[in-house]
């Protein structure tokens, strides 16, 4: 069958993909956006958005303020023991807790509505590439062809190689691993709130805890062994129920029967020598882009997407498109970095002062939810 041809293809729907490709469409650019799943997505699952990505959804258009219709302020601060406890002030809404499906077939529809060519439920069989392009073989037996890539297709994506980008450096993992769950009418808060409980090994482990009205999502982020991050999420859930009394009960073995720990290199994208291969930008969770303090990811792919979107703008109207493609590297450098790199200080040195000083609780809070210096 004979290629499409399109003005730059973006493979991976996800927040960093999606956003990509409405920033682009609206430029009036042909845009192929690729994904293996279709759209829209049915399930559930609670994540929580910083604040900050807020103006930028209202640029892509996003009008569905059921997105972002639970902000919160209520933050609690345990330590590992579950035992001191502190809570961060905040002025406006330290974010946002979200269905995170829904919230990415918005910003899908928001592509589609601003022009992108929507081929979901199809792989990407291969990445060839040209001299003056890229050729990309999908599952059902199309082909898309493009001048330019983006590549936001996950954080393991087989496709890495195939960009001449090669391996990811060796760094820290953190095992996420999470129980998603509903709770009987009333048994949650009546506000979204937030318990985040640190210092759960020497390693920086810590625990995330998303509570609402009606469901209820306990994350680990886990430095040690995957082998052991479901036990430790799981005894994590036990004891904030028994020890704390601040979440619900719920059945555990159905609830932790689907849980999986997935790798997260959280700021491994400070450690990558380049984000640019041939006709090709890596962003969104692709490229390492999250926050090494919260191990959020849905913002910063948004905002690495962003940064690409400009740079490839000035390549397609270049002659010299690769060298402006280069600039990436630095561009997102300037504006990201201080944002993914962890705290200035190790945290584990100023739990002490976190439970004990309301400025320094203060300060954790703001380093946690809006990537600020300690």
């Amino acid at each position: 069958m004979s290629a499409e041809s399109f003005d730059v293809a973006v493979i991976g729907a996800g927040p960093a993909g999606a956003t990509a490709a409405a920033l682009l469409a609206e430029k009036e650019h042909r845009v192929a956006l690729i994904d293996r799943e279709g759209f829209p997505r049915k399930s559930t699952s609670i994540g929580w958005l910083s604040a900050r990505a807020a103006p930028m959804l209202k640029a892509l258009g996003v009008k569905d303020k059921s997105l972002l219709a639970r902000p919160f302020k209520d933050v609690l601060f345990l330590d590992g023991d579950l035992v001191k406890e502190a809570r961060p002030e905040f002025g406006e809404p330290a974010g946002y807790l979200i269905d995170r499906v829904a919230f990415g077939n918005a910003l899908v529809a928001a592509a589609q509505a601003k022009g992108a060519t929507l081929y979901d439920g199809n792989a990407a069989q291969d990445l060839q590439l040209q001299e003056d392009g890229v050729a990309i073989p999908l599952s059902d037996g199309r082909s898309v062809e493009s001048r330019l890539l983006l590549l936001a297709s996950g954080r393991e994506t087989p496709l890495l190689q195939r960009a001449g980008l090669g391996r990811y450096p060796v760094s820290t993992i953190v095992w996420t691993a999470q129980i998603d769950a509903p709770l009987e009418k009333g048994a949650g808060p009546a506000k979204p709130r937030v318990v985040i409980v640190l210092g759960l090994d020497k390693a920086g482990s810590f625990g995330f805890c998303a509570l609402l009205p009606d469901r209820m999502c306990i994350t680990i982020n886990w430095c040690g062994d995957r082998a052991e991050a479901i036990r430790v999420l799981i005894e994590l859930c036990q004891r904030l129920y028994h020890d704390a009394r601040q979440v619900s009960p719920i059945d555990l073995s159905a609830a932790a029967g689907g849980a999986k720990p997935v790798p997260s290199a959280a700021a491994a994208a400070l450690d990558m020598d380049t984000h640019v291969g041939k006709h090709t930008l890596l962003i969104g969770e692709a490229g390492r882009f999250i926050a090494a303090a919260s191990n959020e990811g849905i913002y910063p792919a948004m905002w690495s997407a962003r940064i690409a979107v400009e740079v490839t703008e000035k390549a397609l109207h270049s002659v010299h498109s690769q060298d402006e493609l280069m600039t990436f590297n630095s561009q997102w450098r300037i504006e990201m970095a201080d944002y993914l790199r962890p705290p200035n200080t190790d945290s584990q040195f100023l739990l002490p002062l976190i439970f004990s000083n309301q400025p320094m609780a203060d300060r954790m809070g703001a380093a946690f939810f809006f990537g600020e210096n300690i």
